[in-house]
């Protein structure tokens, strides 16, 4: 059972120090499965209502990353504490005590980097904010198909569904510019497009 602790807390540990180097979210080696953000449109009745907090709501640590080798690290690191200096303690107990550690850390530490990460978010982003940002597609899309986009809303990046009018394709990692926001979808053009026009305008 002690090479099982020296295995998590070696495979957890790495990605600990990793984080820990880039300081803790600098390194986001994981895609946690978060529902999109929903726009909130400057005349929305329940304007009050803030998107981290829904955001937030929804997400759970254990579809994190961030929880699997935090808590994988203090599991083995637990684990080994215990059989080393508490070999009178039976090998289930141990696995048990290490179990729970290894739990309650990770749910810990996924939930403050989780918060941290997305409380440079506003409590609301509305419609005027989005407006003239640029952003990066993330799914591909054209005028008969809708895609996703990620945008960089007052220093954090927020996934967006986006709709174009143009046509052709805006392929993955393309930049695109919000031209407008409706019924909480964003309309966007291309970089090119872009150029274009405003060249013609000039």
């Amino acid at each position: 059972m002690a090479s099982a602790y020296v295995f998590c807390l070696i495979i957890g540990g790495v990605f600990v120090a990793l984080s820990a180097f880039a300081g803790l979210d600098g390194v986001d080696f994981d895609q946690d499965f978060d529902p999109d953000l929903e726009i909130i449109d400057q005349g929305d009745k329940q304007s009050n209502t803030s998107i981290s907090q829904r955001y937030r709501r929804l997400w759970l640590p254990f579809f994190s990353w961030k929880f699997w080798t935090f808590g994988s690290c203090f599991f083995g690191l637990t684990g080994i504490l215990l059989y080393y200096f508490s070999p009178s303690l039976s090998p289930t107990i141990t696995a048990i005590i290490s179990i729970i550690v290894g739990i309650l850390c990770g749910t810990i530490v996924a939930w403050v980097l989780h918060i941290l990460k997305h409380s440079q978010v506003d409590s609301l982003v509305r419609s005027t904010d989005l407006v003239g940002l640029w952003g990066t597609v993330d799914i591909p899309f054209d005028k008969n198909s809708k895609g996703k986009i990620r945008v960089n809303v007052k220093g954090s990046v927020v996934g967006f569904i986006a709709f174009t009018e143009q046509d052709r394709e805006l392929t993955k990692k393309e930049k695109v510019f919000i031209v407008g926001v409706e019924n909480n979808k964003v309309w966007v053009v291309s970089q090119d497009w872009l150029a274009r026009s405003s060249l013609e305008k000039s």
